[in-house]
């Protein structure tokens, strides 16, 4: 890329965070993370680099453009990566045929949509009978995703249809997981199992494996605290 090391203003529990350092850490980009503090102000360093949300993760660039949004991060890092001649460094993140990426964004868009918030929801919903409907909603979301599985890996090890290399889905569900065992736990529910979704369970496992996602992705323990610490900041009584 560019001289200079890219910057990722994030939070380490931040799943948003994860997904964009993933995607750097996959095409081995050099990368400074910034802790950017949890309080219900936002940073003026954070106003700054994404003033339309406030949100993190948000890219810095060496010559101190922004990139936000953390889908549009990974592929801002593909583009780059692309266009520099790297193409092969870690892997596609996205399928060269335009029907596959186009397919690729759309379940991401998914998961971003749907899955999260129901996820989010199991934990943070303010009542016990909008939890239970979470919860139903989350394991309907697994299981759409369980045929996405099945038709995009054709039977390779991770969605990108590769057996070495996860791309942009993986990357979409997987920042996720530390989030998703973290409600299995705090709950005693099973999200992600042989029984239910076995397809998804191998593939779970595959990417928790992976080194980039060993170096990046927080301990269940640490996300069972953050999860705990938002319930009380928001109220939620959970028996």
């Amino acid at each position: 890329m560019t001289a200079g090391t890219m910057r990722v203003l994030g939070g380490e529990v931040s799943p948003f965070t994860a997904r964009a350092r993933l995607a750097l850490e996959l095409r081995g980009v050099a990368y400074e993370l910034l802790d950017e503090p949890l309080g219900p102000k936002k940073s003026d360093r954070l106003l700054a680099a994404n003033p339309v949300y406030g949100k993190i993760p948000v890219l810095l660039l060496p010559d101190g453009r922004a990139i936000c949004e953390s889908a549009v991060i990974v592929q801002y890092v593909e583009d780059v990566v692309r266009g520099t001649g790297g193409a092969e460094a870690g892997g596609l993140l996205l399928p060269d045929d335009p029907y596959e990426r186009a397919m690729h964004r759309f379940w991401t868009v998914f998961i971003d949509d749907k899955f999260w918030p129901a996820l989010d929801a199991v934990s943070l919903a303010p009542t016990a009978d909008e939890r239970a409907q979470a919860v139903v909603d989350t394991r309907a979301a697994l299981n759409r995703l369980e045929e996405v599985f099945k038709d995009r890996s054709s039977g390779a090890a991770f969605f990108s249809g590769r057996d070495a290399a996860p791309g942009l889905l993986d990357l979409a569900l997987g920042c996720f997981l530390p989030a998703l065992r973290a409600c299995e736990r705090l709950h005693g529910l099973s999200l992600i199992d042989a029984s239910a979704t076995p397809l998804l369970d191998g593939w779970s496992r595959r990417f928790a494996a992976h080194p980039a996602a060993k170096r990046i992705l927080p301990d269940t323990d640490k996300v069972v605290q953050f999860t705990k610490f938002l319930q009380e900041m928001f109220g939620v009584h959970v028996s």
